[in-house]
């Protein structure tokens, strides 16, 4: 494990997996469905969004804000200069915003200016933010061994690999092998799953769990972890971290709060990570991670194929 002061003078023990590291196959995308692209070469939502930040960025400015009534018309103006108006809609204005800060990288004429950061800011409402990227990568460490202890009725529910598994599916499995207890060096439980709240000057917030941890000797007040995990196709997101911070400052603004990420990566590794109590995206930090190898027996993974449960 690593602490702020050395993360980025401590040179990286283990190479980071990429998609070329994947422990099985790929799934393809099943034909004759449409999959719309939310690249940053979408011909809808990068005009748009780059629109709206040319008609309100100011030399010098630290923010750029803007409502979904400037996003409403932003489309039109795009819409009387395209080809193919049609293919362009305001009738869901948020659905612009939503896809530009989850789904793909702000456009270059944005990033150049230092803007990486897409949130809102209240209801509605929305701002560009400066700060040094967008995405977290996720810190290389060396990989500490666990033993899968999911009891076997769950498991063998499960898909076979790390890497395979969703948001719900990593989270159950780190808490069944009490990785965020060994992280953290407290004991970890959970409170909610999957929570989606209002949060004053943030809008609605979105958290994947909220545990609370308990120090062994003290005088067991809770320490709140919000978490957000990610699967292995995606990052994390610098805004949603802020966010979920910002919903345990509302909800629990006499507790000491922990701000934790769970990412899985192509090799099945899975990191925990550490943030700061930020109070903007662009102070965000990383304090600790690990890694660890979730080694699942031969015994666990005979059940699993045995059982076959379709991929979900």
């Amino acid at each position: 494990m690593s602490d702020e002061s050395d993360l980025d003078a401590t040179a990286p023990k283990r190479r980071r997996a990429t998609k070329a590291d994947a422990v099985t196959p790929a799934v393809a995308t099943p034909k004759g469905k449409s999959r719309q692209s939310h690249g940053r070469n979408s011909k809808v939502y990068v005009p748009v969004i780059l629109k709206l930040f040319q008609d309100r960025w100011r030399p010098g400015a630290a923010t750029v804000v803007f409502s979904l009534d400037d996003v409403r018309t932003a489309v039109e103006a795009i819409r009387d200069v395209s080809d193919n108006p049609d293919a362009i809609s305001s009738r869901n204005p948020a659905d612009v915003v939503y896809r530009m800060r989850s789904r793909t990288v702000l456009p270059k004429e944005i990033l150049d200016k230092g803007f990486h950061v897409l949130r809102a800011v209240g209801r509605g409402r929305y701002q560009f933010e400066k700060a040094s990227s967008g995405i977290i990568d996720t810190p290389v460490n060396e990989l500490t061994p666990a033993i899968d202890q999911t009891p076997m009725p769950v498991r063998r529910l499960l898909p076979e690999t790390m890497a395979e598994m969703d948001e719900q599916a990593l989270l159950s499995v780190v808490g069944y092998c009490s990785l965020l207890d060994h992280f953290t060096g407290m004991k970890v439980y959970r409170l909610r799953s999957h929570v989606r709240k209002s949060v004053p000057g943030v809008g609605q917030a979105e958290l994947d769990a909220i545990d609370v941890g308990i120090a062994a000797g003290e005088d067991e007040i809770p320490v709140v972890f919000p978490i957000e995990a990610k699967a292995v196709s995606d990052e994390l997101n610098r805004a949603q971290i802020f966010n979920m911070i910002q919903y345990a400052a509302h909800y629990f603004p006499d507790l000491k709060v922990r701000p934790l990420a769970l990412k899985v990566d192509y090799q099945s590794a899975v990191h925990l990570i550490e943030f700061n109590v930020a109070t903007r995206p662009g102070d965000l930090r990383i304090v600790r991670s690990a890694s660890y190898a979730i080694n699942t027996s031969e015994a666990q993974l005979a059940m699993i194929r045995a059982t076959n449960v379709p991929k979900q």
